[in-house]
């Protein structure tokens, strides 16, 4: 059958089959994966799950990268579910600025927490957080079948979400998924928003607010330095008009109290001369020497 083909025109149709099954074994799986399945249930309700107890561990870096922890997570607790929360906008913060945490459920409602299981995690640099239960949120899900069906599931929903929230202008946030083996819960809680927040957020926001202060701070001493520079005229003139004004500030008092010849005019126009105490006294002085003068003239004897 083959006799009349070589060799290379044979390995090529091989090839081709070969690339063909795989093509078609891809497409196959995305369509059983959810390919073309659509996301419209999307709405406001009480979210999959209550308050819950999670070992976590906080990332930062693009979200593509949350795969590797979920599945060291999962070697630890094959059984658990598992959650991710997702703080910021890929869309408006650098994929290396993403804030993210990746959690496996350890205890859900009123149920009793695995110690034994909280020190495997701990052991490996998860920590432990209690999350609130809220009673509404919006929410959507998409099916779990395979692991291609979270990057579907994504694609779909999150664009879903977003429109709906803004659409209704809904205060909701962060983003949580959150996987119970069968389906992909997405949802964003309408209240309590703040407790969904583990400690190493605020710590990241209180560095970055602590950058953003020292560059300010770096600027307006470069600023002021440089201004200090450019104007050494107007420092100097200041220097040199400090004494003068200090003299004079100095000799006021001493000018006020010196009488001038001409005086200052009174209201008639009159040059007036002001008396002190000092001239008050010599006038007196003189007077009574005057009255005493005459009184010793009256009692002398005639000669």
């Amino acid at each position: 059958m083959f006799d009349g083909i070589s060799t290379v025109v044979l390995l090529v149709y091989v090839i081709l089959l070969l690339l063909a099954l795989i093509v078609l074994t891809l497409v196959v799986l995305l369509v059983h994966s959810g390919l073309f399945r659509s996301v419209d249930d999307v709405g406001t309700g009480q979210p999959p799950i209550g308050q819950v107890i999670i070992a976590y561990r906080f990332q930062k870096g693009p979200y593509n990268q949350a795969g590797q922890v979920f599945t060291e997570a999962a070697l630890i607790a094959p059984h658990n579910k598992a959650l991710g929360i997702y703080y910021d906008d890929p869309n408006k913060v650098e994929s290396h600025n993403l804030r993210y945490v990746v959690g496996s459920i350890l205890s859900e409602g009123s149920a009793p927490v695995d110690e034994e299981m909280v020190k495997q995690f701990t052991d490996r640099e998860f920590k432990i957080i209690h999350l609130p239960e809220v009673s509404y949120a919006v929410h959507t899900k998409f099916p779990h079948i395979t692991t291609l069906s979270i990057l579907i599931g994504v694609y779909k929903a999150y664009p879903m979400l977003k429109d709906y929230i803004e659409e209704r202008k809904l205060c909701a946030y962060p983003f949580i998924e959150y996987y119970d083996g069968n389906l992909i819960h997405f949802f964003a809680p309408l209240s309590k928003q703040d407790e969904f927040y583990v400690p190493e957020c605020d710590q990241d926001a209180r560095g970055d607010q602590a950058a953003d202060y020292d560059s300010t701070v770096l600027s307006t001493s470069q600023s002021s330095l440089e201004d200090s520079q450019l104007s050494p005229d107007i420092t100097q003139t200041s220097i040199e008009d400090e004494p003068e004004t200090e003299i004079k500030a100095d000799l006021s008092p001493i000018v006020e109290r010196i009488v001038p010849v001409g005086g200052d005019e009174n209201e008639n126009g009159n040059n007036s001369v002001e008396i002190t105490d000092e001239q008050n006294v010599t006038k007196d002085d003189d007077q009574e020497s005057e009255d005493s003068t005459s009184s010793f003239e009256l009692l002398r004897p005639n000669e």
